[in-house]
């Protein structure tokens, strides 16, 4: 398209080679691309300025700080930020373009995120429908939340939702959904430990099943076949896994020699 919307897209990477050039291609009607790296050592930098994106080093301090970093970049008055796994469909791209035919009436849109694992769409086990703020105003949105689960918390007067998928391509193996997982699960309890959290025995005997039973049963990931199952199994064990390190964690002496 000729003319480019007044959006800044910020997109976070370390080694994205693999997603990043898909990424900021569907979503080249935006009028910048910044990509905040966290020291990145394949090709990803090469391909980021490739693509006529801006790109900061900042090291890692975490999801949320570096997309609130990326989002203080923009000089742009609307801000799309988004992972580089993640791809703006064509009829999303059709729903911001005409919604930006003027200026909106709102202060941010909530995007539906489609994820896929090895391939496969999946359509239930809580990752569909999944409504997510991803395009705000400057100003009007920040990131925030748990590690590394943070999400743009709204503090502008209105919000509203377009059509079309953000399609989001988390996985392409078991294998690097479990190594996620766990890091993921390291993360959740490092951050549950700072803020004093205790993991009890209700928390490793029964938080694990539960999060299984969610998900295949009342979020019917069942219906998604063998990644469904997968799905729920591997968020089963990671949860067991956090409140796991958690309790480790809980068990060692904290700074200052006090006890947790």
């Amino acid at each position: 398209m000729s003319g480019k919307l007044p959006i800044s897209l910020v997109v976070i990477t370390q080694n994205e080679e693999r997603n990043l050039e898909r990424c900021l291609l569907a979503a080249d009607f935006c009028a910048e691309m910044i990509v905040v790296d966290s020291g990145s050592t394949d090709r990803t930098l090469d391909l980021a300025r490739a693509s006529g994106a801006q790109v900061f080093h900042r090291d890692w301090t975490g999801y949320g700080d570096q997309k609130n970093f990326g989002t203080e970049q923009a000089s742009q008055p609307w801000v799309l930020c988004i992972d580089a796994d993640e791809v703006v469909t064509p009829e999303l791209r059709n729903s911001i373009t005409a919604a930006f035919r003027t200026d909106p009436a709102v202060d941010a849109f909530e995007l539906n995120r489609h994820a896929f694992y090895a391939g496969k769409r999946i359509d239930h086990s809580g990752w569909y429908p999944q409504w997510r703020l991803f395009l705000y105003r400057q100003g009007a949105a920040h990131w925030s939340g748990d590690e590394p689960h943070t999400v743009a918390v709204f503090g502008g007067k209105r919000k509203g939702r377009l059509n079309g998928d953000l399609n989001h391509y988390t996985y392409s193996s078991i294998g690097q959904q479990l190594a996620k997982n766990l890091a993921a699960a390291r993360d959740g309890a490092a951050a549950m430990y700072r803020s004093e959290r205790r993991a009890t025995l209700f928390d490793l005997l029964l938080r694990g099943p539960w999060a299984f039973t969610r998900t295949y049963f009342l979020q019917l990931g069942f219906l998604d076949g063998f990644y469904g199952f997968v799905i729920a199994v591997v968020t089963g064990f990671s949860t067991f896994s956090k409140y796991a390190m958690l309790r480790e964690l809980n068990r060692q002496p904290r700074k200052g020699g006090a006890t947790p």
